[in-house]
């Protein structure tokens, strides 16, 4: 019998034990409270090397710390450009009572654990600020992503790769534990050996709401007129790279492209936009080659568009709901998994789905569209509350989340919950709510809090605005962890 260490996120170290028989390995059980990531093994010369990822399956160290994206934008004096995308630090010192708590949170650029020699950047200590949260001034931008996902290439590393910056948590001037800011575009497959019997409707699926309605390009003074028209500061390609999985997806369609000029006849798409309610934001084909690029590279993921609405263009015309279905159809051939509610009406196991090679669910939100394909899945019920303040959101989610699922379609296994506030129309008037950007400031780190420790457990799909500024990814993936122990001991 052989111990060995594995590598593991920011500090965590978890040990592994594996037995040996003729050069072979005949046992490899995660430890308590670690998950191994997607082991490699490579055998020369009678000699095996084996290269783990390990990371904790529960958050069982002292405290936690965790790196999130304001959603929120400030001028800069005389100057048409606005800083954006500032560096947020969360932590929670849910300790057990024997033990000290951590007394000092430091930001870097570098992995501390890895690195002694590197500064901090920041400072923090927990009696200064008890509620747990501190907005920098560092700015994260929007940097290249790291394990070649920038590129679209394919050359790419699956796991989960750290941006430039990180947290720790202190006691006594003793690292306890550390995060960074990171994207994990394989999560699903990386974690087959825990996840691959779960039901693709018992998973917790990070989304975003209103997914295409971003801003192309860099953030000005000028783009105040949009507050109340984006709802993400990141393109589908980077949502999809940072672990979001599921798309809500708003269709307008348009006789003539932008300028006037009238557009060729047939299946052009050209035609289609993502909307906001009536207003058109980006060109439906950036959306579509984002996701087949996505799906091309990282090989095991599953991904859901959600064509829930269709705001313009598309009443009393079947014709257009074909055209569009012929697109997606030929723009994702081979890519498309029928409907399948599965064995306990919870749709297939992400293995069932693994075996058959069709990786993009794609929800439809019309009826007499869904009858004419077989390939499109019925209209996802979608429970958004339509509310005004984060105690009126609370309290519906918690409602819809914790309560009877009475509401939800039964030919669909899956389900979303929206969890953003929604303006009324004298908001966005006489800017009385100071825009989406603002709405999802007040909501986003205590959804983080809310799903981590109790919606969670009832949660399908979940989707949010301006999603870099909550931790529901990280969430997520610890979430299905759990219900995957919580399956295999009821097995």
């Amino acid at each position: 019998t052989t111990t060995l260490s594995t590598r593991g996120i920011g500090d965590y170290l978890c040990n592994r034990t594996f037995i040996f028989i003729s050069n072979t390995v005949v046992s490899l059980d995660d430890a308590e409270g670690c998950v191994i990531v997607a082991p490699s093994f490579i055998l020369r010369n009678r000699l095996l090397t084996i290269t783990l990822l390990a990371i904790p399956a529960l958050a069982a160290q002292c405290g936690k710390v965790w790196l999130t994206v304001s959603s929120l934008w400030r001028p800069i004096a005389a100057s048409d450009k606005v800083v954006d995308a500032e560096l947020e630090v969360n932590w929670d010192l849910d300790c057990p009572s024997s033990t000290g708590y951590p007394d000092t949170i430091k930001v870097f650029t570098a992995d501390p654990a890895h690195n002694k020699t590197v500064k901090p950047k920041l400072i923090l200590t927990s009696l200064q600020y008890p509620r747990g949260y501190y907005r920098t001034n560092i700015t994260v931008g929007r940097p290249p992503l790291p394990g070649g996902w920038d590129t679209k290439d394919g050359a790419t590393l699956p796991g989960p790769h750290c941006l430039k910056h990180h947290a720790a948590l202190y006691k006594d001037g003793v690292i306890l534990t550390s995060s960074c800011l990171q994207i994990w575009p394989t999560w699903m497959y990386d974690l087959r050996r825990q996840l691959g019997r779960l039901p693709i409707g018992s998973l917790m699926i990070p989304g975003t709401h209103n997914s295409g309605c971003y801003k192309h390009g860099d953030l000005t003074r000028r783009d105040a007129f949009q507050r109340y028209l984006l709802t993400q500061d990141r393109d589908v390609w980077t949502q999809l790279v940072h672990g979001v999985r599921y798309l809500d997806i708003r269709v307008g369609y348009y006789p003539s492209i932008p300028n006037g000029t009238a557009v060729e006849e047939g299946n052009h798409i050209s035609r289609f936009w993502i909307n906001h309610d009536v207003i058109r934001i980006t060109p439906l084909s950036a959306i579509i080659k984002d996701v087949r690029n996505f799906l091309n590279v990282a090989r095991g993921e599953v991904v859901i568009m959600d064509f829930h609405r269709f705001p313009v263009g598309f009443e009393d015309r079947p014709s257009r709901h074909r055209r569009l279905a012929m697109i997606l159809l030929r723009e994702f051939e081979g890519l498309i998994l029928k409907p399948d509610r599965g064995v306990e009406g919870l749709g297939p196991t992400l293995n069932d789905i693994w075996t058959g090679g069709k990786r993009l669910i794609i929800c439809y939100g019309d009826k007499h569209t869904v009858n004419e394909y077989d390939w499109l899945w019925p209209t996802m019920s979608q429970a958004w509350g339509n509310q005004q303040t984060v105690e009126g959101l609370f309290k519906y989610l918690d409602k819809v989340i914790m309560g009877p699922k009475k509401s939800r379609n039964s030919q669909n296994p899956l389900w979303a919950v929206m969890a953003e506030l929604t303006p009324y129309p004298l908001d966005i008037i006489f800017n009385l709510s100071g825009g989406l950007r603002q709405m999802a400031d007040s909501v986003n780190r205590n959804l983080t809090y809310k799903f981590q420790e109790e919606w969670w457990k009832e949660t399908n799909i979940v989707a949010t605005d301006f999603f870099l500024g909550n931790n529901l990814i990280d969430v997520s993936i610890q979430a299905n962890i759990k219900k995957s122990n919580i399956a295999q001991w009821r097995l």
